[in-house]
């Protein structure tokens, strides 16, 4: 891919261009504009020249030391990088918007029906001469593609060329550049730029016309996204209630899939697991909704992610796809540690593909367990750290805190107890400061399991009356054996 040439003043002087005429430095300045690489047959369409003259003074350019002619013969390249920028500086920027026009103009006679790699070249020649409704065309089909490739980063130059031809075109566009601005807030959103993304989405959102309904739920969902992965839980409630009722409205059953799917992972987070898993049939139901009702209520939770994957395919939703190959992980630990490490695997690849580095940092320090589980301590030590640095950088609270929870699992797994309960105990502390109180008693349980297998059993049953305090329901899934283990250890010790 070719990057925009620089927008700078003619200069007086060209020294790479030293002795040449006027015919070949007008070749130059075209090949200069389509690129340090270009075809015979764009330049000769561009310029408007015979292919005679032109293959004469491409020849003369060649000799000189301009040029060089790649194999094949149907195309050139610049030999220097200093002659290419030189030849692009010399052209005045009135008549650059010209040349660049001319360019667009001929990739468009030449490839009626492009190939995909030439599409976003096409869209920087028109948004470079200034046509902007064909800049507009090109360039939000190149974001789609660079979507598709997982270059979210690439996606945001084509959309932000795509907003300033919105500007600059007569007429109303409020619902294009509503869309616009949702897709750019969608692609920093996937590079964990959730604030940027939530201000991209509020901007949206002043542009969406009265009627259109579904625009504007799905945009409350995005928002809804944004404010819970910023532990925004009751903004996430609020944005996710207004949705549903603009969506039901509409009939709008994926839609209403989503907002349920967010509700359900804000109860779970909040400590309402029953409420949780109500969202998830929900959205289950809302997807498919002729699955039979008694088959729901007796499936586990690895058929709710497995059935959730593939619905998640369908709809070509990667970074959705990530968190449910990490929750498969996690619901098959601990019986299948093999299997689980398959699926964090998929998990890490789906959020490295799109450029998510929160969930490349979830994904790896829900890894240490199952690597501890295989007997690979020196790898979970290292996946713990690289999520450490991470979500450190990226202000995550919440996955700070696993990370230092982690970090007295693995002391734990090495007989380091002691070790062991100052990091639990921070933990406990980090979770307390979060107000989750299942992630207090999960870090709570991890202390009390470390206090039992260090032989103070007495400290260890102090530790299980805070749990009770606080409330037994709160025992995540995942710990409910070890603390079922733990009361059985207490009770047997005063009895």
């Amino acid at each position: 891919m070719k990057s925009d040439p620089p927008d700078t003043p003619p200069s007086v002087s060209s020294p790479a261009t030293a002795g040449l005429g006027e015919a070949e430095r007008k070749v130059l300045s075209y090949a200069a504009a389509i690129g340090k690489e270009f075809d015979f047959s764009v330049l000769a369409a561009a310029i408007e020249m015979e292919e005679e003259p032109l293959a004469e003074l491409l020849e003369r350019l060649v000799q000189h030391g301009a040029l060089k002619e790649l194999k094949g013969g149907d195309s050139y390249a610049f030999a220097r990088e200093d002659t290419l920028a030189q030849s692009y500086r010399d052209i005045s920027s009135s008549r650059l918007r010209v040349i660049h026009k001319k360019i667009a103009e001929a990739y468009e006679k030449i490839y009626p029906d492009p190939a995909p790699h030439l599409i976003p070249e096409m869209g920087r020649h028109f948004y470079l001469g200034r046509v902007h409704d064909k800049s507009l065309l090109y360039n939000r089909y190149a974001a789609t593609q660079a979507m598709g490739a997982f270059s979210p980063d690439v996606a945001i130059r084509y959309l932000e060329r795509a907003r300033e031809d919105l500007a600059a075109l007569p007429g109303d566009h409020r619902l294009e550049e509503a869309e616009v601005l949702k897709e750019i807030g969608e692609q920093h959103y996937t590079m964990g730029d959730d604030k940027k993304a939530d201000e991209l989405y509020e901007e949206s959102l002043k542009r969406v016309p009265e009627g259109e309904v579904t625009l504007r739920a799905l945009l409350l969902l995005s928002r809804a996204n944004v404010a819970r992965e910023m532990d925004k839980v009751e903004v996430t409630r609020q944005y996710c209630d207004e949705a549903i009722r603009l969506l039901e409205k509409a009939g709008h059953k994926k839609g209403l899939a989503l907002a349920h799917r967010i509700l359900g992972r804000v109860a779970y987070r909040a400590g309402q697991l029953d409420a949780g898993r109500k969202e998830i049939e929900t959205t289950i139901a809302l997807l498919d909704p002729e699955e039979d009702a008694l088959e729901k209520e007796q499936a586990k939770s690895m058929d709710y992610y497995k059935k959730a994957i593939r619905k998640l395919e369908e709809l070509h939703d990667y970074r959705e796809l990530a968190r449910a190959h990490n929750n498969l992980a996690i619901s098959l630990m601990p019986a299948h540690p093999a299997e689980a490490m398959e699926a964090i695997k998929t998990a890490r690849e789906y959020s490295e593909k799109t450029k998510d580095r929160r969930g490349l940092g979830w994904r790896l320090f829900n890894s240490v367990e199952i690597r501890l589980a295989l007997g690979d301590a020196e790898g979970a030590v290292r996946d713990n750290d690289e999520a450490g640095r991470i979500l450190t950088a990226l202000s995550d609270s919440v996955g700070v805190q696993q990370v230092t929870l982690n970090r007295g699992i693995i002391a734990h797994y090495k007989k380091s107890y002691k070790e062991a309960e100052a990091e639990y105990l921070k933990a406990v502390k980090m979770a307390d400061a979060l107000g989750y109180v299942p992630v207090v008693v999960e870090s709570l349980v991890h202390l009390a399991h470390t206090y039992a297998d260090w032989g103070k059993l007495g400290e260890a049953a102090k530790v299980i009356s805070r749990i009770e305090q606080l409330g037994e329901a709160n025992v995540y899934f995942s710990t409910r054996g070890i603390y079922a283990d733990l009361k059985k250890q207490v009770a047997s010790r005063s009895s």
